[in-house]
């Protein structure tokens, strides 16, 4: 009984929270993968820095991602399901285990462009990173994301990351928590880039 008690009272303070469960698996192989979000219903299918993409919003969506030294880059380009192009470029530094994260989308057909500016951390791997989301030709903040987790490497090649999500609206107020689990598998040799 007490095997069942414990668990129970742990989870009794998240009771309180509305609770949307979300959970992705990616499956690589050197510098191909495989990944599937159950956020949207994400697939994306990736071979070195190209990838391609689709989910519930995006019929179709192409994008390139590149590394030099701490910075990475990427471009992107997304046709979505209400028939509008968004077109985005993106970059983070990362540095002693610390992120920098800019992002800008551009949406043609309306001439509407937002953004998203995050930072992040991880250590010993404990992560946890804060996203806020702007609303640039209006200059209008649209809220944030705030995001913690733990990787757990079982293996070489299979690591486990259960994580959690808390939204917060443009008024600051919470929104539902997402909690789910990341499953990375591994097999081959994976390019270090």
């Amino acid at each position: 009984m007490k095997k069942f008690l414990i668990p129970l009272l742990c989870l009794f303070p998240m009771s309180a929270f509305a609770l949307t469960p979300v959970s992705d698996v990616t499956v690589t192989s050197g510098n191909t993968s495989i990944a599937f979000d159950q956020d949207g219903d994400a697939l994306t299918i990736g071979h070195g820095g190209l990838s391609f993409s689709t989910s519930d919003t995006v019929d179709f969506g192409i994008g390139y991602e590149a590394n030099v030294g701490p910075f990475s880059g990427g471009l992107s380009y997304d046709y979505t399901s209400d028939e509008e192009s968004v077109v985005g470029v993106s970059t983070t530094l990362s540095q002693f285990g610390a992120e920098l994260d800019a992002e800008l989308s551009w949406n043609v057909n309306d001439s509407d462009i937002s953004a998203k500016i995050g930072t992040g951390y991880a250590v010993a791997g404990i992560d946890g990173s804060v996203t806020s989301n702007w609303d640039v030709d209006d200059f209008g903040y649209e809220g944030m994301d705030i995001d913690a987790g733990y990787t757990w490497n079982v293996s070489d090649s299979f690591s486990v990351r259960p994580n959690v999500t808390m939204p917060i609206d443009e008024d600051w107020n919470r929104g539902d928590l997402i909690a789910g689990v990341s499953i990375k598998i591994t097999f081959g040799n994976t390019s270090t880039e």
